[in-house]
């Protein structure tokens, strides 16, 4: 509980006030000595300005009276008609521009194009309403209305957006209140299952994709890199003759600096991009031999492969889980691993990792341990001892 006490002394009153969860009472001392006690509210308006308010003498008003008038106010305030926050409460359609503007902008987001994307679906549900008008009710009737359409992960990808678009508008003054999406919460869904590619697929694959494409698909394959890491790459990044290629703190996810080693067959498609280059600064470069200006500027030729390829279920990004896979698979350190792919925490390259087959081999290592020229565990007794 949050106590407040405050004393305020003049010729015709005086008082002391005990604020608890913005109703408290006031003992007000007229100048002829009477004592009386009043129930108040106190609330926010917006743009750091609070308002106290009376709502009566003890025994005429009630404290339950006073949290009821407290949450009209509430409202009042989160419908912007109230006070200090008598601005114009913008609708979806009206703050999804500013919240683009600010995120690509300002932010420099890489991903704001998905962001742009979700907003689309996230404007045709919500329309015109206020921000203000926006319920947890409705949130939940915007999953319920998604889910029939798209994956748990796509939806909780698009709520996220608009909870990011709710606090920014808070921390604007363009929106009072609790964030819907928060209260309403995400679907939280389990993306643990990863799809790898096999080899069989990838040699379809690459068989079907045109020039442009295949470059990108071997590069992600032989780094694991993600998509947006591989389209902005520039060849100041890329250090041939060590081996290695350098992703700047700017262009990685996790905001810090990657260092990937090259292995023959990139280093052999990078020999032939180089010489294919013109002198451009891009690594990679479209149909038309130009840099890509959007993440996913690949999307529709990577999904026309896959259908010439007859392979189903395969993201882009599952060209990252199948490198990492394999590279278990081929017995690769975990820790090294996880370097190569820029997690920020070793339990999410832990993933993986086999652990049935982990286990077993543990077991028959210790089975197998031989200390001073005896074999650990149980010997069988010899018929003559």
């Amino acid at each position: 509980m949050f106590l407040y006490t405050k004393k305020n002394e003049s010729e015709a009153a005086q008082s002391v006030e005990v604020i608890i969860m913005g109703v408290f009472k006031r003992t007000r001392v007229h100048k002829y000595g009477r004592e009386v006690d009043y129930w108040y509210i106190r609330y926010s308006l917006g743009y750091g300005k609070r308002r106290v308010e009376s709502i009566g003498p003890v025994g005429q008003a009630t404290k339950t009276l006073a949290r009821s008038v407290l949450e009209e106010r509430r409202r009042q305030v989160r419908l912007g008609t109230l006070g200090m926050a008598k601005v114009a409460i913008p609708t979806l359609n009206e703050f999804a521009g500013e919240y683009l503007s600010y995120v690509k902008d300002t932010v420099k987001k890489r991903s704001w194009a998905r962001d742009e994307l979700c907003l689309k679906h996230l404007k045709g549900f919500f329309g015109d309403k206020k921000l203000s008008e926006i319920m947890p009710k409705d949130i939940d009737d915007y999953k319920e209305t998604r889910l029939i359409k798209v994956a748990p992960a796509t939806v909780d990808r698009e709520l996220g957006v608009l909870r990011h678009l709710f606090n920014l508008a808070d921390r604007w003054g363009r929106f009072f209140g609790k964030n819907p999406v928060s209260q309403a919460g995400l679907l939280l869904p389990n993306n643990q299952v990863e799809r790898v590619l096999t080899f069989e697929e990838e040699g379809k694959l690459l068989e079907v994709s045109p020039p442009h494409l295949k470059a990108i698909i071997v590069c992600a394959l032989n780094t694991g890199m993600r998509k947006g890491e591989i389209i902005s790459l520039e060849w100041a990044s890329v250090d041939l003759e060590n081996g290695v290629i350098t992703l700047e703190a700017s262009n990685t996810k996790s905001n810090k600096t990657r260092r990937i080693p090259i292995n023959a067959p990139l280093r052999s498609l990078l020999l032939e991009l180089r010489l294919k280059s013109g002198g451009n600064d891009h690594v990679f470069l479209n149909s038309d031999s130009k840099p890509y200006k959007r993440h996913d500027s690949i999307n529709q030729v990577f999904r026309k492969a896959l259908k010439m390829a007859d392979i189903k279920g395969l993201r882009f990004h599952d060209l990252r889980h199948t490198f990492a896979s394999r590279a278990i698979e081929a017995g690769a350190s975990i820790v090294a691993l996880s370097k190569v792919l820029g997690h920020a925490s070793l339990a999410t390259t832990m993933r993986y990792a086999h652990p049935d087959k982990s286990l077993s081999e543990l077991v028959e290592k210790v089975a197998n341990f031989k200390q001073d020229g005896h074999q650990n565990g149980y010997q069988p007794k010899s018929e003559n001892s």
